[in-house]
């Protein structure tokens, strides 16, 4: 079941992202890039070294996925 659901996260992942970096890219030609889509705040940029497709700050982020 692990072994299953790890291939199928896998998979998600190898569809979404690179779906998630062309959206990031548009952000930039927008000069919409590093902003967070949720309180409009600037997102810091060691999130972005680390994801730097991220839409979110990092507090909204957590707010999220604790919903």
């Amino acid at each position: 079941t692990y072994d299953r659901e790890l291939d199928y996260t896998l998979e998600e992942n190898e569809e979404r992202v690179p779906a998630d970096i062309d959206a990031a890219l548009k952000r930039i030609d927008d000069g919409t890039y590093g902003i967070c889509m949720n309180c409009r705040k600037q997102i810091p940029e060691e999130r972005l070294e680390a994801r730097p497709w991220a839409t979110l700050c990092i507090d909204c982020q957590r707010e999220r996925e604790r919903r």
